[in-house]
């Protein structure tokens, strides 16, 4: 009988392990997506696997050749994601995000079947490491996604974390040139609306060669650059004419920290003991490992993020090579971009590409051919996951962190995958954009640029940092404003005067809100950075699974002890006696023996 019960038990025991897992597996999950930014546990990612019933579609009888990528990690999440959308469909892309740098170097050395890069190879030195870039193989740019290089940090008072940073584009080159050094900077002070405590800045830049940080220096060169120029110098770079690096220094920083790739970089800004950090990431970093980012201070005075329309609006004023001859055709030039006085523009936007094998190109008057690593059946397996990538991919870019081609690029982009040796033929430019999805276009007209929100009068720069719109002007909310609270911008808003909050991840006026909304006092929220599970939440497991155990075992732990006491009352045995019969019930057949409960 034991036996049978002990046996009983196993099954429910087992499930108990069971639920114990799955209760923990959310901890696991969150741990995992900082580990990895590609396995990505949110909703964004969810929404980005759609996207495979987007992916192109093949035979049975049709094969592909696997595919060996190197570079960019500021574009890594998107190809990753885009590279397992067509995964079911037979399509294997291997790609390693080692950095722009590193993914130039290995086309180069025809080690790379292609590279991801946020820039081109270089045709001037990099002022701290490397030289001019002359790859003897032929090559084409094709853009693969746009987004926004945005400012990650981990900033806790008192227990809780902030989460509504606002800063100037000045007060950051600062922050990155060691000017300030400290969160309790003035600057800092007058930027934000409120003084924060004393805690030194940890400045976290890449060490590795990273497109990023190439895009960032560029805006500094050319934003502030009497600053970018000094702290060149102190760094041990050129004494004149620095120009942009993709190797940022940390030598004149007071506590900087140079870490390789961009997941190491969110990974050490997203850990609870790394108080007062700050670095450089794309968007999708910052998504994916739930860390805030800065709302930077546009040219037109308000503080933005960088999302998916914020980022388009920008890159209208980047000034692209359309010259079809040219080595560097659909190359960028974003000069135009930091100073555009849109209120809706992000200042550090810009285009990441892929560059993909050619037939033959003239190189410095000389003809040069593909790799020789690469054959007709790779250009048949990298131009069919190219077309998914230019059109069906594009719906899941916001999503993932990023903003969609738009239509131009992806018109010249089609043209560029056209010369790669054996790759699929899908008709004419008309044809193809005709039948490619991308979202960002309809009836010939940007909807992204079209329907893209203005900022509101609380994301000015001058407006308080506990905010509320009333008759279309941003003004302190009081408690009695109802449903008022900050958000990532350090804003609330609201045209009927009730208050609304603004969503961290699009950027866009969120219904209602909560929170008191009183003062200019530093808002935070409780730290919730990536890492393990808090404790009370394995508490309440463990406790829901002992309770649901007691349940399950209780009935028959009960009745067995039941069946001894009644077997033991039913019959006479040293120190008792048998019960009395009972006495026979008037008019009727006698009663049954009376039971003990």
């Amino acid at each position: 009988m034991r036996r049978s019960k002990l046996a009983a038990l196993v099954p429910l025991t087992g499930a108990a392990f069971v639920l114990v897992a799955a209760l923990g597996a959310p901890a696991q999950a969150t741990r995992s997506a900082v580990a990895r930014p590609a396995a990505k546990s949110t909703t964004a990612t969810r929404t980005a696997r759609s996207a495979a019933a987007s992916s192109p579609s093949s035979s049975a009888s049709e094969s592909f050749t696997p595919l060996n990528g190197f570079g960019s990690s500021w574009a890594g999440p998107a190809i990753d994601q885009w590279a397992e959308d067509v995964h079911t469909q037979g399509i294997v892309i291997n790609f390693d995000p080692d950095g722009s740098a590193a993914g130039r170097q290995q086309y180069a050395l025809d080690q790379a079947d292609f590279a991801a890069s946020d820039i081109a190879f270089l045709t001037t030195p990099d002022p701290f490491q490397g030289g001019t870039e002359n790859p003897k193989y032929a090559y084409s740019y094709i853009p693969i996604v746009a987004g926004g290089t945005s400012f990650l940090y981990n900033l806790q008072v008192g227990g809780k974390r902030i989460t509504n940073l606002r800063l100037s584009g000045e007060t950051i080159m600062k922050i990155f040139t060691g000017q300030i050094s400290n969160w309790d900077n003035p600057e800092i002070t007058a930027d934000y609306g409120a003084q924060l405590p004393s805690i030194p800045i940890t400045v976290v830049v890449r060490a590795d060669g990273s497109g990023a940080s190439y895009q960032f220096s560029d805006w500094m060169l050319h934003e502030f650059p009497s600053d970018w120029a000094s702290f060149c110098a102190k760094s041990g770079g050129p004494t004149t004419n620095c120009g942009p690096t993709e190797f940022y220094p940390d030598t004149a920083l007071p506590n900087g920290k140079s870490l390789n790739g961009s997941d190491l970089v969110a990974n050490y800004i997203a850990s609870p003991s790394n108080n007062g950090a700050i670095g450089y990431d794309e968007y999708a970093y910052a998504l994916d490992s739930n860390i805030p980012v800065v709302a930077m201070e546009n040219a037109a005075g308000y503080d933005v993020l960088p999302t998916a329309s914020n980022v388009a609006i920008a890159l209208q004023k980047a000034v692209i090579n359309e010259d079809p001859s040219s080595v560097d055709f659909l190359m960028q030039n974003l000069d135009s971009v930091y100073g555009y006085n849109d209120p809706r523009t992000y200042p550090l936007s810009s285009y990441s590409y892929l560059i993909v094998p050619r037939t033959s190109r003239t190189i410095d008057g000389s003809t040069a051919g593909p790799p020789p690593i690469f054959n007709d059946s790779k250009g048949y397996t990298l131009s069919t996951w190219l077309n998914f990538v230019l059109c069906g991919a594009q719906q899941t870019a916001a999503a993932l962190g990023y903003s969609p081609l738009p239509y131009p690029l992806i018109t010249g982009g089609y043209l560029q995958f056209g010369y790669i040796p054996g790759a699929i033929h899908v008709g004419t430019v008309a044809s193809f954009i005709a039948s490619c999805k991308n979202p960002t276009y309809y009836d010939g007209q940007n909807l992204l640029i079209k329907q893209a929100p203005y900022p509101s009068p609380c994301q000015f720069h001058t407006a308080p940092l506990s905010c509320t719109v009333k008759n279309g002007k941003a003004v302190a909310a009081t408690a009695a404003d109802t449903g008022t609270s900050t958000s990532s911008t350090g804003k609330t808003s609201d045209s009927t005067g009730n208050g609304s909050t603004i969503n961290p991840n699009t950027g866009q006026v969120n219904n209602g809100g909560t929170g008191d909304g009183s003062g200019v006092a530093i808002n935070a929220s409780p730290v919730n950075l990536s890492g393990p599970a808090p404790q009370e939440a394995w508490v309440f497991a463990v406790l829901i699974v002992l309770a649901l155990l007691a349940a399950i075992a209780a009935p028959t732990v009960l009745g067995s002890w039941l069946e001894r006491r009644r077997t033991a009352d039913s019959s006479a045995g040293p120190g008792g006696t048998a019960p009395p019969p009972a006495a026979p019930r008037p008019g009727g057949p006698p009663s049954a023996p009376r039971r003990r409960s």
